[in-house]
């Protein structure tokens, strides 16, 4: 089975917080049944600048996330290259390899929300934020 996650607009006129209670009581109208909550979050490391040469090349990005549904496992995607997934003392390791991946904080990103089953569908609602503002909502079905 796939799934699929998508941006959905803020609608005309709400707020963010507005536009997921409309989808959830829409949810909850079809008779979608709440099954508690979700977390998922993505931190971006960026090639230290001490392991780049000097012939022109430039630094990659690695994203390492972790997501509530797996709570062992961490997961790492490499910018152009191959998927990892690791348990989650992969944060660990990320921290001893500081000296050729840095750790960009400030693009932490996060979505949280309500898990809702409807039929056989999981579907999850949450508020995307970076650090303390909010930038989105995410439907993950």
């Amino acid at each position: 089975p796939g799934f699929s996650v998508s941006q959905v607009p803020v609608a005309e006129g709400k707020s963010v917080q507005q536009t997921v209670e409309i989808l959830t009581r829409k949810l909850e109208l079809l008779g979608a049944e709440k099954q508690g909550t979700f977390c998922v979050d993505c931190e971006t490391y960026h090639t230290a600048a001490s392991t780049i040469s000097n012939q022109g090349q430039t630094g990659k990005l690695m994203y390492v996330m972790h997501n509530s549904e797996y709570p062992l496992s961490c997961f790492a995607l490499f910018e152009n290259g191959p998927c990892l997934i690791a348990d989650t003392n992969f944060d660990i390791l990320m921290v001893k390899l500081k000296g050729f991946f840095q750790n960009a904080k400030a693009n932490k990103i996060e979505s949280r929300g309500t898990r809702y089953q409807y039929c056989d569908f999981l579907v999850k609602v949450g508020t995307v934020t970076m650090g303390p503002s909010v930038r989105g909502i995410s439907v993950e079905v």
